[in-house]
């Protein structure tokens, strides 16, 4: 039969090619969403449904009743921490407190569009934001109505960018978006008069992942940013038309407070420096508000009104220059041409540039190079080099410390058993009651050209309850000597021996104002030195593990000759890449030196479950009963299939698990807000906000309220929880151009790993297990996948990896994540001895590695399972496809996923026993719009070609 008698009408063939079409596009459409694009596609839309078993025990329990009820918890935390974290830098005069009723002009374009937080990861869903406005109202102030509506309007400029696009290739530019003094109508300029008791000036700053800040303000094309004075300048300085704004309102108002909304430090010599070019003698107060979260700027209001006493400290060394920080020369781009990119890449595994950053400022990062220069250099090189110190914050009342018990202390010797117990009495000496931070440092003993040593390290800290004036509290501070040990990688003292070690001599114990003011001190004394031969926790012994790390390094910094040691940019003979560095960087062996000779066992079937392994610890026999029901084929999607989430394994009773981005809370921009399984959630504040709150009880419950928003889970799904967060972010803020210095508390390791030691253990508390990233050295966003981090061993021990040892050792973690940059040459989700041997091994890390973002490249899924990763963040194209016949591969995958398990375990995820799971939402309506359409294009068959036949 010919195909013009089948289809003998126009109308007939029409509906061939249209049917046909549709047929196989949505055929595909099906095909490609159940399989290949199914995870991404589940992340986006909607999870399959949990049948639930009735009858289980709970054993993580909220008192939280609804989404929305949880949600309102979180934001009332994070008010708390905002109060607490805000940072009082300049109070002259005592000008804050406001008096009640006060009428307020307040200045800044981005006053309407104040910075809640970062984009990417710390990005919130922008629902349930306050603004600064409803922040004033709350507590009586009276603002003004012009100035906030020309702002709100086009006359005043279009305001700061969006965000870049992650995955930037570090040659940004930002403006300011501030609006030039030229737009300011003589109706805007009159409006000041009814508003005149205080102006609040609004400066913003905005940061996120995928991208560092701008260094320059030149634009690609070579122009500069608008508003920017000159192309020297860089992103944190002020530009020209806040600079204007400042002296214009400066001229205007005799109150003038400065709100820096930023979670960068910007540099603030404006502030106290009269050579400065944006000076003014009335800036009479200053406050630092960070990024607040969807509601944490109602916090702003209290302290601008004197509810809330100001108690925040600061995180960073505030420095007037920032191009005269040791890292300056060696972070981002580099500012020179080809940046830091190796100029003569052969043998590229992939298609970028290879990159490189040298760490070449040692350990001197933040105060400790400050407080050290400062003391070898003399106050007046300290002064001119920094506005505030860290640990800086004022308060509406005085406080005094003292040390109790010194007498007891003073003199005494200690050993590596020791535990310094220090009782601090804190005094309200002024006539409102408010909280104090208590900081001690140490300044250990040091010999000329041998270990180096900051000349001050912050060894404790704790925050006391509300004090009334004229009461006094004390505080009991217990010190570990282990946390401020020197690591000697390369035996500068010559006593045979490379490790965390103590010299002999004095260490004065200082009761810190700050980092550079104290109130007391005692000191102790080590007799004949302390070696750590293995780690005071776990006996495992430790060892120089990356002695390659520093190969390309030139020079690090040293106090004994901080001119000719200072850190330089490399010259373009030093960017050429060697052949043995090419051949580590190309190389996916993850230097796993076990050898295995037995195959485990797969897919036994006898009567052990998930549930029965539940309360037990990591080395119970039952946990290989467990292993040996599951079949190869079950774990390697464990392993595989980790984007923001845990497979189901139904065979053992391992239900499916929800794991969302952090760390501002549970961050949904993988997820669709109207059909994904994350919504609906606080927004927390940025890092160091938290950070400066110097509490660990307030971080605790920060990480109790974010559990409980866990455990309400999907409320308008199936109830399921989340039961993984991709927080805290434990890496520091080693430049203030980092893009996610939001995302991280501080410049030092022992505030930053305390802080989210304790965090981790809130969350934990509420079944919630933490995969804290990015383990480790990632402190940049440019080139941040891949680059190669060169710093010697003492570097990455002391400074970089201290805040991820206390996640583990006193946070107790289930959960890591792994980072896109190299240690060395050696991708750090792929490196043995970064998550084996020390992490594991050294530590006593028990539970899951899950890989940053994987995205192929130099990011090996089978290197990171045999270097000690256990789950592959990945959606399409990066699995790992082990070996059945591989006796390694075998015994590697039923390691990862024993791992996955032990974690999952110890989690929310276990409140249900799950029968099984019905469809997501989304592939119903998929398999409904497919029948729609079969159907709609039957009949029109029906009428476009079998009733002409039969007429």
């Amino acid at each position: 039969m010919k195909f013009t008698q089948i289809f003998p009408t126009k109308h007939s063939r029409v509906w061939l090619i249209v049917s046909t079409t549709f047929v196989i596009l949505f055929m595909l459409i099906t095909i490609l969403s159940l399989t290949m694009f199914y995870d991404v596609a589940s992340n986006v839309l909607g999870k399959e449904r949990r049948i639930v078993a009735g009858g289980s025990d709970q054993a993580y329990t909220t008192e939280m009743t609804s989404k929305e009820e949880a949600r309102e918890n979180g934001e009332y935390v994070n008010e708390l921490i905002n109060e607490e974290g805000i940072v009082l830098l300049k109070n002259d005069q005592n000008v804050l407190p406001l008096a009640s009723g006060s009428k307020i002009s307040v200045f800044g374009k981005n006053s309407v569009n104040i910075v809640y937080g970062g984009s990417g990861s710390a990005a919130g869903s922008g629902e349930y934001t306050k603004s600064l406005f409803e922040s004033l109202e709350a507590v009586g102030f009276d603002y003004n109505p012009t100035l906030k509506s020309f702002y709100e309007s086009d006359d005043s400029g279009s305001g700061r960018p969006a965000s870049p696009k992650m995955e930037n290739d570090g040659s940004i530019s930002l403006s300011t978006g501030e609006t030039p003094w030229s737009s300011y109508g003589n109706d805007i300029i009159s409006s000041f008069d009814e508003y005149d008791d205080a102006a609040l000036i609004v400066i913003s700053r905005i940061g996120g992942e995928g991208w560092d800040l701008p260094r320059t303000m030149v634009d690609s094309d070579g122009q500069l940013v608008s508003g920017a004075r000159n192309a020297d300048d860089h992103y944190l300085q002020l530009d020209a038309n806040e600079t204007d704004l400042i002296h214009e309102v400066a001229l205007a108002f005799d109150k003038v407070i400065i709100v820096i909304n930023s979670s960068a430090s910007l540099e603030l010599g404006f502030l106290d420096d009269p050579g400065h070019y944006a000076y003014e003698s009335n800036i009479d107060a200053a406050l630092w508000i960070g990024a607040p979260g969807d509601t944490g700027i109602m916090a702003l209001g209290r302290v601008l009104d004197g509810t809330v006493n100001p108690s925040g400290r600061t995180v960073d060394t505030l420095a007037r220059d920032f191009k005269a920080s040791p890292t300056w020369q060696n972070f981002g781009d580099n500012l020179e041409t080809n940046g830091q990119m190796y100029t003569n890449v052969q043998d590229k595994n992939s298609s970028y540039l290879y990159a490189f950053v040298d760490y070449e400022e040692g350990i001197y990062v933040g105060y400790r190079y400050y407080e050290t220069r400062g003391f070898t250099d003399g106050e007046q090189w300290y002064n001119n080099e920094v506005v505030y110190p860290f640990g800086y914050g004022l308060s509406y009342t005085t406080f005094n410390q003292t040390i109790k018990n010194k007498d007891r202390l003073d003199g005494d010797d200690f050993d590596e058993d020791s535990v310094i117990s220090v009782t601090v009495e804190v005094e309200n000496t002024g006539d409102v009651a408010g909280k104090d931070a208590v900081m001690i440092f140490v300044t250990t003993p040091y010999m000329d050209g041998e270990i180096e040593k900051a000349h001050v390290v912050l060894v404790g800290f704790a925050k006391t309850p509300l004090i009334e004036a004229g009461e006094t509290v004390e505080v009991e501070i217990e010190i570990d000597p282990y946390s401020f040990a020197s690591y000697d990688y390369n035996d500068a003292n010559n006593n045979q021996f490379s490790g965390y070690e103590l010299d002999a001599g004095n260490y004065i114990f200082k009761l810190g104002e700050n980092s550079h003011t104290y109130y007391d001190e005692f000191t102790m004394n080590v007799s004949n030195g302390i070696t750590y031969d293995v780690d005071p926790v776990t006996g495992y012994q430790v060892e120089n593990r990356f002695d390659d790390a520093d190969d390309e390094l030139s020079t690090v910094l040293s106090r004994t000759d901080w001119v000719n040691t200072f850190p330089q940019s490399r010259t373009e003979a030093e960017k050429v890449l060697s052949a043995v560095t090419n051949q580590i960087i190309n190389s996916t062996d993850s230097k796993n030196p076990l050898t295995y000779a037995e195959f485990p066992i797969f897919g036994e079937g006898n009567e052990v479950r998930f549930k029965d392994l539940v309360g037990k610890t990591y080395d119970d026999e039952l946990w290989e009963d467990l292993l040996n029901n599951l079949t190869a084929d079950e774990m390697t999607d464990l392993f595989n299939k980790g984007a923001f989430q845990t497979v189901d394994l139904l065979s053992i009773g391992k239900p499916k698990t929800t794991d969302a981005d952090g760390p501002s809370g549970f961050v949904n921009f993988m997820s669709n807000p109207l059909t994904g399984a994350v919504y609906g959630t606080s927004h927390y504040a940025c890092e160091p906000i938290m950070g400066a709150t110097f509490n660990t009880d307030l971080l605790y419950q920060l990480g109790q309220a974010v559990g409980d928003e866990g455990l309400i889970g999907d409320e308008r799904g199936d109830g399921a929880p989340y039961s993984g967060w991709y927080a805290p972010g434990m890496n520091l803020h080693r430049s203030p151009f980092g893009g996610r210095t939001g995302e991280y508390y501080s410049e030092d390791p022992y505030l930053s790993g305390m802080l989210g030691a304790y965090q981790i253990q809130g969350a934990m508390s509420k079944g919630l297990y933490t995969l804290v990233k990015h383990f480790a050295v990632n402190e940049q966003e440019t080139s941040r996948s891949g680059i190669a981090t060169w710093l010697d061993e003492q570097t990455l021990r002391e400074i970089y990896l201290k805040p991820f040892e206390y996640a583990v050792k006193v946070g107790q973690t289930t959960g890591m994540m792994s980072s896109f940059n190299r240690i060395g040459g050696v991708w750090a989700g792929g490196d043995y001895r970064l998550l084996t041997e020390v992490l594991r091994n050294e530590w006593g890390f028990r539970g899951m590695v899950i890989s940053d973002f994987n995205t192929g490249s130099h990011m090996d899924s089978k290197q990171m399972a045999y270097a000690g990763g256990d789950l592959n963040l990945q959606n399409l194209g990066q699995e790992w496809s082990p070996k059945k016949s591989s006796v390694s591969d075998m015994n590697v995958l039923r390691l990862t996923a024993k791992n996955i398990l032990y974690t999952v375990g110890k989690s929310n995820a276990m409140n249900n026993d799950i029968l099984g799971y019905r469809a997501p939402l989304w592939v119903v309506a998929l398999w409904s719009l497919d029948g729609l359409i079969v159907a709609s294009l039957g009949t029109w068959g029906y009428f476009a070609v079998i009733r002409p036949k039969r007429k």
